[in-house]
């Protein structure tokens, strides 16, 4: 016990320290791709690596890991090979949404070229199109190896959610640790609206897909202890300790051990690691849990999932606009005081059943998105801003999903 508490402290002391001086929200992207061959066939990591080699520019740093080659790290963005060869591409914190999207999409372009020449394609979906998940290997990574080992106890599908999606990743940050508790509270509250506006999975297990929220759902069975909602998160007490002693002392899979990761399978942090826990362990720690919404040093919600351009730029500018204003931030807490983790569990499944027809904390899905992209609308000053959000707004009106909208079979 003297070890956790110690623990605990240590953590909690590096979520301070992460604090940013109260000011402009700055927003950091990441988008996972799928790349296959032309006709549909699975990239391999060897032909993925190759295309990566050719892409990074001098004075990009290698990504090397496990002595292999995932990808580079530029001035303004990384692009790094995930644990089925998706493709995660991240950049830096900016504070403009068009800013942070003309480095997404110059950077994207190149990509696609660059992947065209090797008879590769990026798609822009959330699910797999052309493979079953089990038909996808995994890279030669000891973490994505122990979680896919680990998982088969813990649910039905944690080897579809490390194959076969990608998400949209947003990360914001935050000011005080109050700050950190309505910014925590207030995208999960929000986790339903952002599944159904990002909803893209045509194709599910090599199938056409007309069922909602299929990453949700994947998500929903994966491993209780690490996805979902975060334990606590409305409990009087929710903050950084309490943060710190949920992720210290479920399950860790794989720790960080002599300059690498390794296989732990149900040990906890206290059993792994000395009463100060080190940055890189912290680090690692975090990033074995997978909660609609976590920490590591900023806030991310990992709800959403990967979409053509601009719905990033909507969800980006969306968020940007609540979550940039403690008035409109108050007006979401307001809106939904009294819910619990678990209404925004069966409101998460009631999307995934009903799409446009589900009710969401007692009240219709539709109305409720109407509210929240005019909570954003209005702290939108500019008609360029305004112009982002939409893409969303017509979804809303037409009832529709980005999968039902766009045609992938180009």
């Amino acid at each position: 016990m003297a070890k956790l508490d110690e623990q605990i402290r240590t953590m909690k002391g590096y979520f301070e320290a992460d604090c940013e001086a109260e000011g402009k929200l700055s927003l950091g992207l990441e988008v996972e791709h799928f790349v296959t061959h032309s006709d549909g066939r699975a990239v391999t990591f060897a032909q993925l690596q190759a295309a990566l080699r050719d892409l990074q520019q001098q004075g990009d740093a290698p990504v090397i890991s496990e002595s292999e080659y995932l990808g580079f790290r530029a001035p303004a963005l990384s692009a790094v090979i995930g644990p089925a060869c998706q493709l995660k591409i991240t950049l830096m914190p900016q504070r403009d949404v068009q800013d942070l999207m003309d480095s997404y999409n110059r950077f994207y372009l190149q990509l696609c070229l660059t992947l065209a020449a090797c008879g590769l394609r990026a798609w822009t979906v959330g699910y797999h199109p052309t493979q079953r998940a089990e038909a996808l290997p995994l890279i030669p990574q000891n973490r994505a190896e122990a979680l896919d080992r680990y998982f088969k106890n813990t649910g039905a599908c944690g080897g579809q959610m490390l194959r076969a999606t990608a998400a949209t990743r947003l990360s914001i940050d935050y000011f005080s640790e109050q700050d950190f508790v309505r910014k925590m509270r207030a995208a999960s509250l929000l986790t339903p609206f952002f599944v159904l506006l990002s909803d893209n999975a045509p194709v599910y297990q090599t199938s056409r897909n007309s069922a909602y929220g299929i990453a949700a759902r994947v998500r929903q069975d994966v491993d209780r202890d690490r996805c979902g909602v975060i334990p606590h998160l409305m409990d009087p007490d929710f903050g950084f300790a309490r943060y710190a002693e949920t992720v210290l002392t479920k399950p860790q899979i794989v720790a960080w051990r002599t300059n690498r990761a390794k296989a732990v399978g149900s040990k906890t942090a206290p059993e792994l690691y000395g009463a100060h826990i080190s940055r890189r362990e912290a680090a690692q720690v975090l990033s074995m849990f997978f909660y609609d919404v976590r920490l590591k040093s900023r806030i991310e919600l990992c709800a959403a999932d990967c979409m053509p351009p601009r719905y990033v730029a909507a969800y980006l500018q969306l968020v940007k606009a609540v979550f940039g204003s403690p008035a409109a931030l108050q007006n979401v807490l307001r809106h939904y005081s009294g819910v619990t983790t678990l209404d925004i569990t069966d409101a998460k499944r009631a999307v995934c059943k009903d799409g446009y027809n589900a009710l969401v904390y007692g009240r219709p899905i539709g109305t409720e998105i109407a509210w929240l992209l005019m909570q954003a609308r209005s702290r939108t000053p500019s008609q360029e801003e305004r112009a982002l959000l939409e893409p969303f707004m017509t979804l809303l009106m037409n009832r529709k999903t980005i999968r039902e909208v766009e045609n992938y079979n180009e």
